[in-house]
């Protein structure tokens, strides 16, 4: 305000002695270009959408599950964020290790490092063999691809978007047809996939990365 005054004491001045009023002083504003919103922290970022449950039941346990999770569910202070199989949750399993012993487990459909609970609904009966095959083949790979999503976010904090992974296991089949049979809890085998999707950190809005991922990062798990 102090530099425009002047100005304005000059055309005053000039209007006294009839002369003709300086010309305004023009303020040029410079446009910045726009910096990339950052909102919030990757840390935050665990659970985007889900879980989605398929049927379950207090005994037999459950079925299927959706969910898609952000960096923050590999965040340091998340390295064990679910529980273990509670023993009063998916209660066919001890009808079935008193038929055949101690080879039988509460496996978790939503691995419970990753934030599954041990609950009925996460819940379903495997042999060992089976819930250490699930494991290495689909468990141990999703991990990888959550921290590959986590290292995104810690290296390109000016980045307009966060990597994470949405996923579904499912237990297709059963062993029996017979209800009253252990097995007919028991699944003949599991499908299951992840595929990597982007969070837009301005609108929230979750969608398909498709062919939009950083190089290095594992494979999608079809």
């Amino acid at each position: 305000m102090a530099a425009l005054q002047p100005r304005a004491g000059n055309a005053a001045v000039s209007r006294l002695i009839g002369g003709e009023p300086l010309a305004p002083l023009v303020v040029q504003r410079m446009v910045r270009p726009a910096r990339t919103a950052t909102l919030g922290r990757w840390e935050n970022e665990v659970v985007w959408e889900g879980p989605v449950w398929g049927a379950f039941g207090r005994a037999g346990g459950g079925r299927s599950v959706h969910v898609t999770l952000g960096p923050g569910s590999r965040a340091p202070e998340r390295s064990y964020g679910g529980s273990p199989p509670d023993p009063n949750e998916c209660t066919i399993v001890k009808d079935l290790i008193a038929r055949d012993g101690r080879v039988w487990v509460r496996g978790h459909l939503w691995n419970d490092h990753l934030g599954g609970p041990g609950t009925s609904c996460n819940l379903t009966p495997m042999t060992s063999a089976t819930n250490s095959r699930f494991n290495k083949d689909f468990e141990e790979p999703l991990k990888k691809m959550l921290w590959a999503c986590m290292r995104h976010a810690q290296d390109n904090p000016t980045a307009d978007h966060w990597y994470g992974v949405r996923f579904h296991v499912t237990a297709e089949g059963r062993r029996s047809d017979v209800k009253g049979d252990p097995d007919h809890h028991v699944a003949e085998e599991f499908d299951h996939a992840a595929r990597y999707v982007r969070k837009d950190k301005r609108t929230g809005t979750v969608a398909p990365a498709g062919t939009d991922v950083p190089p290095g990062f594992p494979a999608e798990l079809l």
